[in-house]
């Protein structure tokens, strides 16, 4: 089921995790062969440095509470509650934050616009052909497309269920993926020191 829901869904989404693995690989090369022009000052790195932080560990428990609120479901119903209730893609906005995180914790700022850049050249994309998908295919998402954001999150329709089943497959890789995002500190501070 997941190859044809990704092949309906265009180069981009069939592609993902190769285009981010070249953007990821191109990113890490320029950060280490390209100087910055302008760097933060010491006080403004260090908070750059720990705002990042925040972001990556904020991205991690998104993307896990995120995978939680699914709770296996995904492209057997929308799911229109928890993190789903304020953002129609949490799980990108999640990794948007991470992402961000990363781009700070180099405390570059030419870094950070790339970073984010690459970011949405990928990602939109696939919010865009996924949105097409499951308008196709769920009657119901035409009106949830309507009252909920594409991405970024509005935390004032917060809606709850009482119960819902958890896929702790699901959770655990979910964890161990967005974990991965950890290895940038201690990259960008060899990066640092080195560079």
């Amino acid at each position: 089921m997941k190859s044809s829901r990704l092949s309906t869904q265009g180069f981009v989404n069939r592609h993902r995790k190769l285009l981010f693995s070249l953007a990821t690989t191109a990113l890490t090369i320029y950060l280490i062969l390209v100087p910055s022009q302008w760097r933060l000052p010491d006080t403004g790195a260090f908070a750059a440095e720990l705002i990042g932080a925040i972001l990556i560990f904020a991205g991690i428990l998104g993307r896990i509470l995120a995978t939680i609120s699914i709770g296996g479901q995904k492209d057997r119903d929308i799911i229109q509650t928890e993190l789903y209730s304020v953002c129609r893609n949490p799980l990108y906005f999640a990794s948007f934050l991470m992402a961000t995180g990363v781009g700070l914790l180099s405390a570059r700022p030419d870094f950070m616009l790339l970073v984010t850049t690459a970011y949405l050249a990928i990602f939109y994309p696939m919010m865009i052909n996924e949105a097409g998908y499951l308008r196709s295919r769920f009657e119901d998402f035409a009106d949830y497309e309507a009252r909920v954001p594409l991405f970024l999150p509005k935390f004032n329709l917060w809606q709850e269920r009482d119960r819902f089943e958890i896929s702790f497959r699901l959770v655990r890789r979910t964890l161990f993926d967005a974990s991965l995002a950890l290895l940038a500190v201690p990259v960008m501070f060899l990066i640092r020191v080195f560079g």
